[in-house]
């Protein structure tokens, strides 16, 4: 091909060509080639733009989670664009009132996210690749972060400033705890359908009726290569001194800690002490350490002396104590200290403390014969993954280079050629499974010219490129293969609104006159006899039906109160509310507690969504639905 071009671009062939690109370089400069053009937003908020990339981002993030004809609904499209929009007015107001993210905050925020962990410790090798694989840049990630953190912030602030009165809460908690007495009966749609008879020209009726119903979408079929750290592992062990190095290397995993326990007491000092003031509290903590060392029990002094509410109760324990918890000056004396010891009288901003070490387990490391298997497993992954990235590379140019067949690839890497089940644009299983190796399935370059697709992260340490190998175009299926369906389709819209016709009827009449289970024995229905519900406690009654009681009025002495209730595909159930029965007595604290809970939650809801709505009315917002 290149031989090709070679001879082609000779003479006036040449020098069109160079004209040809010549003139656009002498006019606007090489940049031009690279330009792009400039950002296309799908919104404007105030003075901040929000990009096309970051909503199709967005759309990808939410890829694989959704039915694909759902991603492509204009309406989705637009709650979508909503969320963008609200997310960056809710920033922008944070901001503005002074909300902020430190980046020692962000960083260890950062560190301790499970995916970028490795043996429980940060890996940043791991986040490189994670960010690789998502699209993003670390500075992208990172502003992503703080945007949540900031909203997180918000929304709690907004719950928090939430004024709920103890009437509120007594009121609801009374309302937890009323009981209502219910008996029911049942309106199967099952045995209606039995008795329900569908003829053939119903269900070809149907068919034509519905022909979107009965749809099947395109599927495709995909050969794969599959490039994995843990295929690379080196064949032969490691060597002692590739053990040895690591070892050295990761000594601090080896390692457990020392462990200190530690109590103390406090006397307090204001935050500016007069001289007197720092006498006087200096000469109470003297008068306590002579105690303590008189014999006096040092727990018992705590409860006594201490002015630390949190620690008193317990004799002044600290519990565990790890570097860095404490002030300086503590655990400079602490870390001093044998077990059982106590310090010299201690000044911190706090006031004078005494410190006493109560236990103590020294540092322990764990020797070379113990982890050695767990080294021999490190250092193997460690060379795989070093492989891994060395090979991945290689892996990529090929799949690219070659094109028309994942064969050289295969050859030169020593792969094996896989086929996948049949899947949809909603994925399958295997490796159909992984949201992008569907989209790739289906682009247009890979799905309609039979190439093979790029090389496709599906996790941290594992590559695969794909190639269509077979294809079934979209299509309706024939009435053979959905007329069972269709006919009990019909079978059961027909018996609910036989079942809905019987329940009117019934509630008719027992409105008029008779009871429940009377009406129940005689047409034939399911009776379930009285029994006692709660908002909280159900005791076995479908929970629509339990709403439906506590939806209905008092009733009127001893006329039960009745409805009919729609349980879906089940059918319908007619309700008889005999009686309501309020709580007695005052509320214990679980039902207290739970009934503030609620009100938390639904009240911080409310007030954050009309916060929302605030913010949005007042904010100039335009809007480029044809951008999306």
């Amino acid at each position: 091909m290149l031989s090709e071009i070679r001879d082609k671009t000779q003479g006036i062939f040449a020098t069109f060509i160079l004209v040809m690109v010549i003139v656009p370089f002498a006019l606007w400069g090489v940049n031009s080639y690279f330009d792009t053009g400039g950002q296309i937003n799908v919104a404007k908020v105030g003075g901040v733009e929000i990009s096309q990339n970051a909503y199709r981002n967005e759309i990808d993030r939410l890829r694989g989670r959704m039915e694909p004809k759902t991603l492509d609904n204009p309406q989705f499209k637009q709650t979508v664009l909503n969320n963008l929009i609200e997310q960056a007015l809710i920033v922008q107001q944070a901001e503005d009132q002074g909300y902020r993210i430190g980046n020692a905050q962000l960083a260890e925020i950062i560190r301790h996210q499970p995916n970028f962990q490795r043996d429980g410790k940060f890996d940043p090798a791991l986040y490189e690749v994670w960010l690789r694989r998502e699209g993003m840049s670390a500075q992208q990630f990172e502003a992503r972060v703080r945007e949540n953190i900031l909203i997180t912030q918000v929304q709690t602030g907004i719950s928090e400033s939430l004024i709920i009165t103890q009437a509120d809460i007594a009121n609801l908690a009374r309302l937890l705890a009323q009981e209502r007495e219910v008996a029911y009966a049942l309106i199967g749609a099952d045995t209606l359908m039995a008795k329900t008879a569908v003829s053939g020209q119903d269900i070809e009726q149907y068919y034509s009726a519905h022909p979107e119903m009965f749809q099947f979408p395109e599927q495709v079929r995909v050969e794969y290569l599959r490039l994995s750290a843990a295929d690379l592992d080196p064949k032969q062990p490691p060597t002692e001194e590739e053990l040895k190095k690591a070892y050295s290397e990761e000594a601090a995993r080896y390692v457990v800690p020392e462990k200190r326990r530690a109590s103390h007491i406090l006397v307090s000092l204001p935050a500016e002490p007069t001289g007197d003031q720092a006498k006087e509290a200096l000469a109470k903590i003297q008068d306590i350490a002579k105690q303590v060392r008189a014999g006096a029990d040092f727990a018992g002094l705590a409860k006594k002396h201490s002015v630390d509410s949190v620690t008193a109760g317990q004799g002044g324990d600290l519990g565990e104590i790890r570097r860095g918890v404490l002030p300086k000056e503590l655990e400079d004396a602490l870390y001093a200290l044998k077990s059982g010891e106590v310090s010299q009288p201690i000044r911190s901003t706090y006031g004078y403390h005494l410190v006493k070490l109560t236990a103590h387990t020294p540092e322990k490391r764990k020797s070379f014969a113990d982890v050695r298997k767990e080294l021999v497993e490190a250092v193997r992954r460690r060379q795989g993954e070093e492989r891994f990235f060395d090979v991945s590379e290689k892996f990529r140019n090929l799949v690219y280079e070659q094109p028309d067949s994942l064969a050289p690839a295969a050859k030169a890497l020593g792969l094996e050629i896989r086929k996948s089940e049949w899947f949809t644009h909603a994925g399958g299983t295997g490796i159909a499974a992984h949201p992008k190796v569907v989209q790739a399935a289906f682009e247009p370059d890979v799905l309609s010219q039979a190439r093979n697709s790029d090389a496709i992260e599906v996790s941290a340490d594992t590559l695969v490129a794909i190639r269509v190998a077979d294809r079934r175009p979209s299509g309706r299926k024939p009435l053979a293969e959905v007329r069972p369906e269709i006919e009990r389709a019909l079978k059961q819209e027909r018996a609910l609104q036989q079942a809905r016709q019987l329940g009117e009827e019934a509630l008719q009449e027992l409105r008029a006159r008779g009871s429940l289970e009377t009406l129940a024995r005689k047409r034939g229905f399911k009776y379930l006899p009285p029994r006692t519900v709660t908002r909280r406690q159900t005791a076995g009654v479908d929970p629509r039906i339990a709403a439906s009681a506590f939806r209905a009025p008092r009733p009127e002495g001893d006329k039960p109160v009745h409805d009919l209730v729609d349980l879906g595909a089940q059918g319908y159930a007619v309700l008889a509310l005999k009686r309501v029965r309020d709580a007695s007595g005052k509320p214990d604290n679980g039902m207290l507690q739970q009934a503030r809970a609620l009100l938390t939650a639904h009240r911080g809801s409310d007030y954050f969504a009309n916060y929302r709505a605030g913010l949005r009315q007042k904010a100039e917002i335009k809007t480029f639905p044809d951008q999306l």
